[in-house]
């Protein structure tokens, strides 16, 4: 959970110690200091910050997940896992926001790229039958919580799918 920040004091920490190590002959340890470097490079193009962002939306801290977020300059470049993160976080800021095309659109690529857990699974069918239902697309809404029913529920993630399933037929009713 290394922010931009952190990983470039660590690059250029590892570099000064290398260059000392260098002028000491020590080319061994100069030379893992370096490959720590690269490491420390990798990683941010790898892993981003992706999981700190995700941190931050489960503590309902949308502001500091979205600047952790929109540190990723090139979300192509992260894991398959990470990448699928990086949507889902996209998806539940801009779901937040009522930027419901955005919001369908990351959540979706999240969930086709998979996401690690069942719950979390859960939790991106949900928003996209609640989006679904903001639009007033009560069949396909109904066909998220379907989806979501298939999985195995923590009681919270049921209690919730219960709530919009009873908000689709409400708004049914009243269409």
């Amino acid at each position: 959970m290394l922010t931009p920040t952190i990983r470039l004091i660590l690059v250029i920490t590892s570099l000064v110690i290398a260059t000392f190590l260098y002028s000491k002959e020590d080319f061994q340890n100069m030379s893992m200091m370096i490959v720590a470097a690269a490491l420390f490079i990798y990683g941010y193009f790898k892993y981003g910050t992706v999981y700190a962002a995700f941190q931050q939306v489960k503590k309902e801290n949308l502001k500091k997940a979205e600047k952790l977020i929109s540190k990723v300059k090139n979300p192509d470049l992260l894991s398959k896992e990470h990448k699928s993160y990086y949507h889902f976080t996209t998806g539940i800021i801009a779901l937040e926001k009522k930027e419901w095309e955005k919001s369908y659109s990351e959540l979706t690529k999240a969930l086709n790229i998979g996401l690690r857990t069942e719950n979390d699974t859960s939790i991106v069918l949900l928003n996209l039958a609640n989006i679904e239902l903001e639009r007033k697309n009560f069949t396909q809404a109904n066909e998220f919580i379907k989806k979501v029913k298939e999985l195995n529920l923590k009681t919270m993630v049921e209690s919730e799918t219960n709530r919009i399933e009873n908000e689709i037929i409400v708004a049914q009713q009243d269409v």
